[in-house]
């Protein structure tokens, strides 16, 4: 499977869902740029500090269970809170990620 394969994947894992959270309870739910909170208008976001496919291929990781049980994929250390502006700022912000959002906006309306 390739890394960005991979990758998709990963993101759809509740384990990963769980590594947001842990991060965004950590950070008290807010930007640890600009200091904005979550709310109605601003959205929160967890960012790797080493990007996820970085650890993918640091770790060899070739399969979702192979993910699910790599350590360091879930360790809250690899992430902090941004805002949506600050995290589109960022050099990782990857732009697949960009079009991805772009996409599911355009189908939820």
């Amino acid at each position: 499977m390739s890394v960005t394969g991979l990758v998709k994947l990963i993101r759809k894992l509740p384990q990963y869902e769980a590594w947001k959270r842990s991060v965004f309870l950590r950070d008290h739910f807010q930007c640890q740029q600009c200091g904005k909170r979550n709310g109605r208008k601003r959205v929160i976001e967890a960012h790797h500090l080493m990007e996820l496919s970085t650890l993918v291929r640091m770790n060899g990781l070739g399969t979702v269970e192979d993910a699910i049980s790599c350590l360091a994929l879930w360790c809250p250390d690899n992430g902090h809170t941004l805002c949506h502006s600050c995290h589109e700022q960022t050099e990782s912000y990857p732009k697949s990620f960009r079009k991805l959002k772009k996409e599911k906006k355009r189908k939820n309306g």
